[in-house]
């Protein structure tokens, strides 16, 4: 039986010793709303109440982040009209106040409510991460939602509702990505729309970019021939333009090589060999400053650039540059599995499906268990193209590892 958040906040809380006033107490709950949440209440979906309760407890917060869809269908109200009667500074239920008391109009946002979103947003990166996207989707979903609700009914000044505005499209894209993770890309290329207006509403290039550069991202993930709509590339082109203006040197260089994977996926060469160029020469640059979430150590800068190159058919270069990627991911389980896959994906390209097979076998139990859709469709893929070499020893290991848990 698959076991709730609720239930597992409830159970460590036991384990340790502590009563539901306890823990109240370290995260600002009453005791009925320790309760509520033990019992899959809508807090029990928040990722700032999830990061509180971690703290208390002293435990990883991924421990608390839940399988999506696989719970019971819950009230899909928004959060804050279910119960929050504070705003998203405090993130928490009034010990005192009941719990519908409070209506979003009666809200006054102000700098921090802000920071506490980033901060939300950082977070949900961070998981994405270590976990895979399947776990988050509810709880981004539940922050987009929120923050919506403070943008309608909320009351802040001009500056602070630019600043709010810009924060729902790191949101909105943010959700976007959980939900590609998870292979929910009709969801996802909805959020990334949504981020991507928020973002020119705000006037925010850097948000602008993000959104736009992971819709292209989303685009060249797609199967066969639609992988080469052009739109990838004039979305990953928007992005780069966008981060020319405001993005730091990996923001910039981010940009720069999704455009690079999205020509290398139409079979431009020349295109995408010029955009590698630029994004080695913004990284390497100082000028400008990067926001929180951009993620892009030497590692994923490595890993896209061989991406770009396997689909050109350069597969010896693309495996030098995704084999330095590997390497160096140790701290990313969610990246080292994707980056495995492609590896593999790029030594079937290149005829080697005894290869591609022996690093997915040796390395199965590892990317089999991520709660990620997305990797997990991947793996069906290389599955479905290796099969008629069953008679190649490694093809047969691989084949009754994956058949073995299906």
């Amino acid at each position: 039986m698959y076991m709730t958040t609720g239930e597992v906040i409830r159970r460590i809380r036991k384990s340790v010793g502590m009563t539901q006033t306890e823990l109240g107490a370290l995260i600002n709950f009453s005791q009925p709303a320790v309760s509520h949440l033990e019992r899959g209440g809508p807090a029990s979906h928040d990722v700032r109440v999830l990061r509180l309760v971690a703290r208390a407890l002293q435990v990883p917060l991924a421990i608390l982040v839940v399988e999506s869809d696989q719970e019971a269908d819950v009230d899909r109200r928004n959060f804050f009209r279910a119960g929050a009667s504070v705003s998203a500074g405090a993130a928490m239920m009034s010990v005192s106040a009941p719990a519908n008391a409070a209506s979003a109009s009666s809200v006054k946002v102000g700098v921090s409510d802000v920071e506490a979103i980033t901060e939300s947003v950082n977070q949900i990166h961070e998981l994405d991460l270590v976990v895979g996207g399947d776990r988050l989707c509810r709880v981004a979903a539940n922050q987009v939602r929120y923050v919506e609700q403070l943008l309608d009914h909320g009351s802040y000044t001009e500056a602070v509702g630019r600043a709010l505005t810009s924060a729902a499209a790191e949101m909105m894209t943010a959700a976007g990505w959980v939900h590609y993770d998870a292979g929910r890309l009709d969801d996802a290329r909805r959020y990334y729309a949504d981020a991507a207006n928020a973002a020119n509403a705000a006037n925010d290039g850097i948000a602008a970019a993000h959104a736009l550069g992971n819709a292209s991202c989303l685009m060249i993930s797609l199967p066969g021939e639609m992988r080469r709509n052009p739109l990838a590339v004039q979305y990953a082109q928007a992005a780069s333009q966008a981060s020319l203006r405001e993005g730091g040197p990996k923001m910039r260089a981010l940009m720069a090589i999704r455009e690079a994977e999205a020509h290398g996926a139409r079979g431009d060469k020349n295109a995408m060999t010029a955009a590698i160029s630029r994004s080695f020469r913004a990284y390497e640059s100082t000028r400008g400053h990067d926001p929180a979430w951009v993620f892009l150590p030497q590692a994923e800068l490595n890993f896209i650039t061989g991406k770009a190159q396997m689909w050109v058919g350069e597969h010896e270069a693309a495996t030098t540059y995704m084999q330095a990627a590997i390497d160096g991911s140790s701290a990313w389980p969610r990246e080292r599995a994707a980056w495995q896959l492609s590896l593999a994906r790029n030594f079937v390209n290149a005829g080697d499906v005894a290869r591609a097979c022996s690093l997915l076998a040796d390395n199965y139990d590892t990317i089999a268990g991520l709660a990620s859709t997305r990797l997990h469709q991947r793996i069906d893929a290389i599955a479905n193209l290796v099969r008629t070499h069953a008679a190649v020893a490694e093809v047969r290991e691989f084949l009754g590892r994956r058949a073995a848990q299906v």
